[in-house]
């Protein structure tokens, strides 16, 4: 029986890493102990009916059909044959360690659950988790909305519910990307993963602690990202933004996962969008002035 596809759209929030540590490889993936949180910041999925099976495109984004990951995590769901166009929305850059690519391969896996629940089929979630895994090791955190803390090799992910914070983060993107790929080369060769023991998740759930409590001193005391360190060695550039945030008021920085967004963090939105108004940007970097939500 043929598929109905009923248009509808589906958002994809950015994420945070507001605490990181890279373990060991375990296969073919690194271990990791992370608290993720979601931004505002999102793309929009837009899922139609489409003429000939799964089709997938990017609005504002040179990408090949089969390179975009939302089209990759369809079809590592392997669902039967689907009459469905995904169109996407960009509004989270790529390359910055927000999650752009990821977040979309996950909202897709969400709208096609939808499509087929539409239609009288029901998609085990451990099927879809698998899915997600198989696509990328941040796609399965994306699952799940809100703040959550991620652990094992990306495939553990447990949901920690609060009311989003108010406070505003000004996100600043230099003119270069950190492709994900480079970035974990980066971090094995100089040595940094590490084991990941019990002091790395007491650090993860003091920071949903203080997060939950909107405690902005508590959380800027826990901000950490393994990546920082050759991050900046490799793209200058990164550094300079943490800078220039704090001189523009930020009253934390840190480096968007594996890069290159750097987000600054500010005791409101207004606050926010002052520090912004107060930096020169260069032409080629790309700023926004988003905020936290758990929905």
């Amino acid at each position: 029986m043929k598929t109905v596809v009923r248009a509808f759209s589906l958002t994809a929030h950015a994420k945070l890493n507001l605490r990181l540590e890279v373990g060991p490889i375990v296969g073919s993936l690194h271990q990791v102990v992370s608290v993720v949180a979601a931004l505002d910041l999102a793309d929009e999925l837009h899922f139609s009916a489409s003429s000939s099976g799964l089709q997938v495109a990017c609005q504002g984004l040179d990408l090949d059909e089969r390179d975009n990951l939302a089209w990759r995590a369809v079809r590592a769901l392997d669902p039967e044959p689907l009459d469905v166009r995904i169109t996407i929305e960009k509004r989270i850059p790529t390359q910055a360690g927000l999650g752009g690519g990821s977040t979309d391969a996950a909202a897709a896996l969400r709208g096609v659950g939808v499509i087929l629940g539409q239609n009288g089929v029901k998609l085990a979630r451990e099927r879809i988790e698998q899915a997600a895994l198989r696509t990328g090791s941040d796609v399965p955190a994306l699952l799940v909305p809100g703040l959550r803390v991620v652990s094992g090799v990306g495939d553990v992910v447990v949901n920690r519910a609060c009311n989003a914070p108010p406070w505003g983060v000004v996100l600043l993107q230099p003119d270069a990307v950190s492709p994900t790929r480079r970035a974990y080369e980066l971090l094995d060769a100089a040595g940094v993963p590490h084991e990941l023991g019990p002091k790395a998740m007491d650090s993860a759930e003091a920071m949903c602690a203080a997060f939950a409590g909107a405690d902005l001193k508590g959380v800027l005391g826990l901000l950490h990202n393994d990546f920082s360190d050759v991050i900046e060695r490799e793209l200058p550039a990164v550094g300079k933004i943490r800078a220039r945030l704090r001189a523009a008021g930020a009253a934390g920085t840190i480096l968007c996962g594996s890069g290159s967004c750097v987000a600054g963090l500010f005791e409101s939105h207004a606050h926010a969008r002052e520090g912004l108004g107060r930096m020169a940007l260069a032409e080629a970097e790309w700023a926004c002035v988003t905020g936290f939500c758990c929905d």
